[in-house]
């Protein structure tokens, strides 16, 4: 059904993931350290903490929708290589502005600018790939991605940890230095994927959804799914450090396994999803393994649980993470992939700006009995899941598979 390896992939597509585990090793660091910058250096509760996390999310993902509108319009070269170097002057203010300790209102609203920034480059890069791919390989250009961004993940946390112990600003001068090679090497080595205006112009409307029922259930199932796992971020890291009171090296190997075990189980997930079944199948499988780590993370306690669960973690996104890129760009057509990234963006992260709100403060209010917390988001996640498998019998049949 998909083809399995990497040989034969164009050149681009590993320097695409070049950069995307430099841009990874960077930035995840920041952004698992973030609220403890809230918290603990700005002493912000963590209703507020989750109340600027949403609203990142959902400003993230407007800019997406037009950012992948645009670049059907104009190609992706521009936005690859353009976007690192702001980017890189963003996260250098947010060290500054984080070392001197300045204004917690200014340090919000920079790291806004670099939320911003980023979100104009995502939907390129995802087009991109999808551009110089058939659909046979696609699968497996999106699982090279994955396994480079997470070499980076693997790295990130470690480094972002040993920096924090000196000044959790250094995470940002970090992830700017990080940022700037990202850009060169996407000057230097990446041409030009996608040509407008050699294909039959489609237009774009929301209206869509109304006749693309598959694309619409798509996003209300996402959306329900990203309410749930964004608490596999903010409040995981809060739950380890404040509840659990894990010092914050342990929460750089925790996120660091994360990265590892990507590198290690990748491939062999995907040899068994490129034979078996469909995305959307695997989307459902990864959901149930989700709910199964939430669940035992209601009763961990300690370093070496909550380790453990982040490798059930792990598997779970193994499935899962390949397949969203691969059936949005599968189902659209081909000069509106960017448009249907930037779309389904837009309306899942619906769920993720309320799961990052509400699930801080229900953590706040139930930090005596996490436990009944964590039970919650394995519910809603497995409800997920189940609505995956009732979903896959229509892509198969829109896909004749």
């Amino acid at each position: 059904m998909y083809k399995y390896g990497f040989s034969g992939l164009d050149r681009r597509i590993w320097y695409l993931g070049i950069t995307r585990f430099i841009r990874s090793m960077g930035r995840v660091s920041s952004f698992i350290f973030l609220p403890l910058i809230f918290v603990f250096v700005y002493n912000v509760s963590f209703l507020i903490t989750g109340i600027f996390l949403g609203f990142a999310t959902i400003i993230m993902s407007i800019v997406q929708y037009y950012s992948g509108i645009w670049t059907d319009k104009v190609g992706r070269r521009a936005f690859l290589i353009i976007i690192p170097f702001p980017a890189a002057f963003v996260y250098f203010l947010l060290f500054y502005f984080v070392y001197m300790k300045i204004s917690f209102l200014f340090v919000v609203l920079i790291w806004y600018s670099s939320i911003i920034i980023n979100a104009i480059q995502y939907p390129a890069i995802q087009a991109s790939i999808a551009d110089l791919t058939s659909e046979y390989e696609r699968l497996s250009a999106y699982t090279l991605i994955r396994i480079m961004t997470n070499v980076g993940a693997a790295v990130g946390p470690l480094a972002g940890a040993f920096l924090s112990q000196f000044s959790f600003s250094y995470v940002f001068l970090f992830a700017s230095l990080a940022t700037i090679i990202e850009g060169i090497i996407l000057i230097v080595y990446f041409k030009e994927s996608y040509f407008p205006g050699k294909e039959e112009k489609i237009t774009f409307s929301l209206k869509i959804l109304r006749y693309d029922k598959f694309f619409l259930f798509f996003i209300v199932i996402g959306t329900i799914l990203g309410f749930a796992l964004r608490q596999n971020g903010p409040a995981l890291t809060l739950y380890a450090f404040d509840i659990r009171n894990l010092p914050v090296i342990d929460i750089g190997y925790i996120y660091s396994l994360n990265g590892i075990l990507v590198i290690a189980l990748q491939m062999p997930f995907l040899r068994i999803m490129s034979k078996l079944n469909t995305p959307v199948f695997w989307r459902g499988i990864s959901s149930l393994i989700y709910a199964m780590g939430f669940t035992i993370l209601a009763f961990s306690t300690g370093f070496f649980s909550i380790l453990f669960v982040m490798g059930i973690f792990t598997v779970g996104e193994d499935f899962m993470a390949p397949t969203t890129q691969t059936i949005i760009t599968t189902i659209s057509p081909g000069n509106l992939r960017g448009t249907y990234i930037g779309t389904y963006n837009l309306f899942t992260s619906i769920g993720r700006f309320l799961g990052a709100i509400i699930g801080l403060y229900y953590l706040y209010i139930l930090k005596s009995i996490p436990y009944l917390f964590w039970i919650y988001v394995s519910l809603i996640t497995a409800f997920s899941g189940l609505f995956y498998f009732v979903l896959n019998p229509l892509f198969k049949k829109r896909n004749k598979i």
